[in-house]
């Protein structure tokens, strides 16, 4: 016998569920025997990677990870493992270790990409879905369709009045007011509803989640909690752009960040036109090369845009319309750097556009100041997939799988 087995006849007997599994060698396993077993946390953590959309490999000749660069490829990563050579505590460390690993939570931003791009267009087709009147400030900045969503409640912010999915549905076909800032939470909310499907709120409740001004919104217990994807505070003070960059490109789906202005509100002409609060919806292979080329991206693409900002003030300055500076600006700024060219950002009310196309709006807004970038914190992005692990371990270790 082995000496690495363990009670092999019972080992055998717990092998895992079929479900969400791609193996045909689970599928061989007796099911009559399997179903009387209970599950336990082993199996119940193997079931829920396959849930994240790994392929499962039971009693594999050589047991370990494939596939694990999910963030730069399109290859399903694979785990496999052998409950008669391994010991079962050592398969449980590596699942468990795996469901909140890097690939795991590239794999799930790369499926999360369509979701992004489907809450965006929807939003964007809204044609009802408008933006706060000019020079309404200070103002409330959602105002969400009657019946939808609480704006009574004592937390300070909006929450969804009956369910998640429900509240959202109601964005997508029904008037209603919101600013940029709060837009981009709720195309963030949009787009993880729709990747979690109905699954968003038997995982979720309506009280985890909401809308409202910013610091309202660092109150929401998924903000609040900060359970980052990718980015969290540490992260960011350092360089979201680089953090991004280093993990892959599927990590920077449904990213959240701020243009904002460089010397502040005194130099602000359109208050409506303060900065944009934006979510990357594209990024090409090419931009993130070059944005890994570079020591400090964040830092190194704000100063080309403080310098071509300086180039184009003197020129309005001596007189040179803004409407052709805005074309020219933003045609060097696309021939500057990838970054500027090949990412898509969604903007309410602005729809999907690049950062030269935006970086020139400003300029004809406020023409005083400059622009830099920033990429916020994705604490939300996160909390939901914190919860969805937990969600469906405890569904499977109580047998309702």
């Amino acid at each position: 016998m082995n000496p690495n087995m363990k009670n092999s006849t019972a080992l055998f007997l717990l092998l895992i569920p079929t479900v969400a599994l791609t193996t045909s060698n689970l599928a061989a396993s007796n099911p009559v025997t399997s179903n009387l077993v209970a599950p336990d946390e082993l199996s119940c953590s193997i079931d829920v990677l396959g849930k994240l959309g790994w392929d499962i490999v039971a009693n594999s000749a050589t047991t370990g990870f494939e596939n694990t660069g999910t963030c730069d490829t399109d290859k399903t990563p694979v785990f496999k493992y052998n409950r008669a050579t391994e010991y079962d505590d050592k398969i449980l460390f590596r699942s468990k270790d795996a469901l909140h690993s890097v690939t795991s939570k590239c794999l799930f931003n790369r499926n999360y990409h369509s979701a992004v791009k489907s809450s965006v267009k929807q939003l964007t087709d809204n044609t009802r879905f408008e933006f706060l009147p000019v020079g309404n400030d200070p103002r409330d900045p959602f105002l969400p369709p009657e019946g939808t969503w609480d704006t009574k409640s004592a937390k300070g912010y909006d929450i969804p009045l009956q369910s998640i999915t429900k509240s959202v549905q109601a964005l997508y076909k029904k008037p209603f007011v919101a600013e940029c800032s709060t837009a981009v939470q709720i195309a963030q909310l949009a787009a993880l509803t729709e990747h979690y499907g109905a699954a968003t709120d038997a995982m979720m409740s309506v009280n985890e989640v909401g809308i409202g001004t910013w610091s309202q919104y660092a109150k929401v217990p998924a903000i609040a909690a900060k359970q980052s994807l990718f980015i969290d505070r540490k992260a960011r003070k350092k360089d979201g752009l680089a953090t991004l960059a280093e993990y892959g490109h599927a990590a920077f789906y449904g990213q959240v960040g701020y243009m904002r202005p460089y010397k502040g509100i005194r130099y602000i002409d359109s208050l409506d036109n303060l900065g944009q609060n934006y979510v990357i919806v594209n990024i090409s292979d090419l931009t993130v090369a070059a944005i890994k080329a570079r020591k400090k991206p964040l830092k190194e693409l704000s100063r080309i845009s403080i310098d071509m900002w300086k180039k184009y003030r003197k020129r309005h300055a001596e007189g040179e319309p803004v409407d052709l500076l805005k074309k020219e600006m933003q045609a060097e700024l696309e021939a500057a750097d990838p970054f500027f060219r090949e990412i898509e950002i969604y903007v309410h009310p602005l729809a999907v556009k690049n950062f030269a196309q935006h970086v020139a709006r400003q300029f004809g807004f406020n023409p005083r100041t400059p622009y830099v970038f920033e990429v916020y914190e994705d604490y939300q992005q996160g909390y939901f997939y914190n919860r969805f692990i937990e969600h469906n371990m405890n569904a499977c270790l109580n047998g309702n799988t």
